[in-house]
């Protein structure tokens, strides 16, 4: 039965963090990315951590393209004095 709860809340993760991704990009809002980015992060690292084949670990570029995504919405929206 833990199993089955993990798998439930890594795959709630995976679906909050697409509902969040396009919501994010439609409202061109650095926060919700960050937040999908953070949303994300969890499930990727585990399976980053428990594989072993090059395609495991391109499992983190994801979470940091969001997060890089993120970082420039936010440069994007900050106005220079």
């Amino acid at each position: 039965m833990g199993f089955f709860l993990v798998g439930i809340l890594l795959w709630t993760l995976v679906i909050a963090s697409v509902v969040l991704l396009i919501y994010g990009l439609w409202k061109h809002s650095w926060k919700v990315l960050v937040w999908s980015g953070a949303a994300l992060l969890v499930p990727m690292l585990t399976i980053f951590l428990g594989g072993q084949g090059i395609w495991f670990r391109l499992c983190i570029v994801p979470p940091l393209a969001i997060f890089a995504a993120a970082y420039y919405l936010k440069q994007k929206t900050i106005q220079p004095l």
